[in-house]
């Protein structure tokens, strides 16, 4: 068989091979399928919110859909489980809060074991919290707050979207620090949380920005401080550091984690779109729009966050015998 018969024999062999190796490339790039983003609270709440907002964002930069998904309940215990359990193969992840350091700082438990075994992607942003109170409380500062609960010990009620949230250990926290002794009144979810404050029945509560912004503009509500270390643009009022409390700085903040498991290509592949999306114009403005501040975070330093997080909120969990499940 001479030379050229040879070749043309083989070429369709070849022509094959290159097809089968071709589609499984594509088969194995990624993302090549709609990506779940799992949320631990409800549709509305300030996580859902920062969660929507970053998958409209980075879809651009994945190349594919990012759809939530809303898995509610034990302060995004649910949501952290579901996706630790799930494959790591990158295409279900937990769009997380500072809520599951809390969990993971509360002891050795499956929710705690669950979020110490996800993969670190990185941090999209964060916001504070704000104290407001009902007007019918009749306190218009800090001071005159710290004074009458201090005045009616265990008879003042705040409310929060859960054991372990942003609002009920900046609340915790604000006890700590003045001495007051506060009755929590935990709900599921913060809108459910806000239908109570805004009526009265319970009358405080430590609520993010963008949930409660419109409610103290019409005036149903009253604003007393920030929990963040500065003051925010959408709304004149005093940090509680600056109210007397030094050193208080809680905020919400939201992350990106992945299963245990995934890949590091894939893991590099959602920090580097998750830092593209981030960095765009209409991403720190949509963030901006709900008081919330875009923050950049390695997926090597997003998990020594983390576990700085779990540290700080189990020292204070232990200090003062707070049992959050």
């Amino acid at each position: 068989m001479n030379t050229q018969r040879r070749l043309l024999t083989i070429a369709p062999v070849v022509a094959a091979f290159a097809f089968f190796l071709g589609s499984a490339q594509a088969q194995t790039a990624y993302p090549n399928k709609t990506v779940k983003l799992v949320v631990g609270f409800p549709a509305g709440s300030a996580t859902d919110t920062a969660a929507r907002i970053l998958a409209e964002q980075i879809r651009p930069f994945m190349g594919q859909q990012l759809v939530v998904e809303n898995r509610s309940g034990a302060a995004s215990g649910i949501a952290t489980e579901s996706v630790a359990n799930a494959p790591g193969d990158g295409y279900t992840l937990l769009f997380s809060s500072s809520s599951a350091t809390v969990n993971a700082a509360a002891g050795d438990n499956p929710q705690s074991r669950a979020y110490k075994s996800l993969v670190p992607v990185g941090l999209v942003a964060s916001t504070p919290n704000i104290l407001v109170v009902h007007p019918a409380l009749g306190v218009k500062s800090v001071r005159d707050f710290i004074a009458l609960a201090k005045s009616k010990p265990d008879s003042i009620s705040f409310a929060s979207s859960g054991p372990g949230s942003s609002p009920h250990m900046s609340a915790e926290l604000f006890a700590s620090k003045t001495g007051v002794k506060l009755q929590h009144i935990p709900y599921k979810g913060s809108s459910a949380a806000m239908n109570d404050v805004l009526s009265g029945l319970v009358p405080v509560m430590f609520s993010p920005a963008s949930s409660v912004l419109p409610h103290i503009k019409s005036g149903k509500l009253i604003a007393l401080a920030t929990t963040g270390n500065r003051r925010t643009s959408l709304l004149d009022v005093p940090t509680l550091e600056e109210s007397g409390l030094p050193g208080f700085n809680v905020s919400l903040w939201f992350g990106l984690l992945a299963p245990k498991g995934t890949p590091a290509t894939v893991v590099s592949k959602l920090a580097s779109s998750l830092e593209q999306a981030l960095d765009t114009p209409e991403a720190h403005a949509q963030l901006a729009k709900q008081n919330m501040e875009v923050i950049k975070a390695s997926p090597s330093e997003f998990g020594l966050f983390i576990q700085s997080e779990i540290d700080r909120w189990s020292s204070l969990l232990k200090a003062n015998s707070i049992v959050i499940h």
